[in-house]
Parts: structure tokens; C-alpha cells; sequence
């Protein structure tokens, strides 16, 4: 693992995409790649109108910064629906309170936004409205104890 000074542009990463079901799609690149995280990663991610980031989740041991770089949405939170805009930066802690999803809410413009947060291991993620959990065991989520079991 190299911990030495990163520089990275965003214009020399290629874009992964991911999607589940028919509501869930998001394009990411991944700025901090597996081979440089040591105790946090940065990801940009796009998400297309009308779609989600993820299910909606919150992590025991890790907390998420997102920071809106364009378009707009709505996150549904513990405390309810916020909206989101350009600009807006929104911290997740870790634990039930930091429970989140990021959707687009715009018909024709995608939602742009920079995702970076803490790499603590292992890691156990809940998706309460799919009575779902994912336990992380290395870095970046490459190891996975078990994935997606039922509750």
C-alpha cells in the first residue's frame, strides 16, 4: 500500500458503472483506486435522471461527506427528505443515523456529485428498507465476508 502524496485528475479516469433493478443506476470513477487507500477513499459519481445512488444504507463504522457538484435531487435521511442543489455538502456519520440514498430528481440532468469518507474494517452496512446486510472486511469493499443476506 502506498501512502505518499496523490495526484490525481479526474479526466484520466475511466468510469465504472453499476446498477439494481430498475431504480438504482450510478457511473463512478474511483480517484483514490484500491491501491492507495489507507484510511479514506474519494469517488465522483453521476447519477441519471430519475435514478438512486445505492439502496438506502447506513454504515456501523464508517461516515460518508458528499459534496454536490451539479444538478439536483433529494437524500432521504433518518429525519426525513432533504433536498440537494449545486454546492450543498452533506455528511453521514456512521450508524443508524447516518442511513441515506441520493436520487436525481431531474428529468433530463444528471446529478454530479464527489464522494469521499473513512475506510475503517471491518465495516457492516445495513439496507433497512431491504432488510438487507453487507460486511466489508478489506479495503475498498473488494473483501466481502458475506453480501447482501437477508436479516
Amino acid at each position: 500500500m502506498k501512502h505518499d502524496t496523490l495526484k490525481i485528475n479526474e479526466n484520466e479516469v475511466e468510469w465504472g458503472t453499476w446498477s439494481k433493478g430498475d431504480e438504482i443506476e450510478h457511473n463512478r470513477k474511483r480517484l483514490i483506486d484500491d491501491e492507495h487507500v489507507n484510511k479514506l477513499y474519494c469517488d465522483i459519481y453521476e447519477i441519471p435522471p430519475g435514478k438512486t445512488n445505492w439502496p438506502q444504507h447506513y454504515h456501523t463504522c464508517n461516515e460518508e461527506v458528499f459534496y454536490i457538484i451539479e444538478g439536483q435531487g433529494e437524500v432521504v435521511t433518518e429525519s426525513g427528505v432533504l433536498k440537494v442543489s449545486s454546492g450543498d455538502i452533506l455528511r453521514f456519520p456512521a450508524g443508524e443515523k447516518g442511513v441515506h440514498q441520493l436520487k436525481n430528481t431531474s428529468d433530463r440532468e444528471t446529478l454530479k456529485y464527489l464522494d469521499f469518507g473513512t475506510t475503517n474494517f471491518p465495516d457492516v452496512v445495513f439496507m433497512p428498507a431491504d432488510n438487507k446486510i453487507e460486511l466489508f472486511a478489506g479495503k475498498s469493499g473488494q473483501d466481502k465476508m458475506c453480501s447482501y443476506k437477508d436479516l
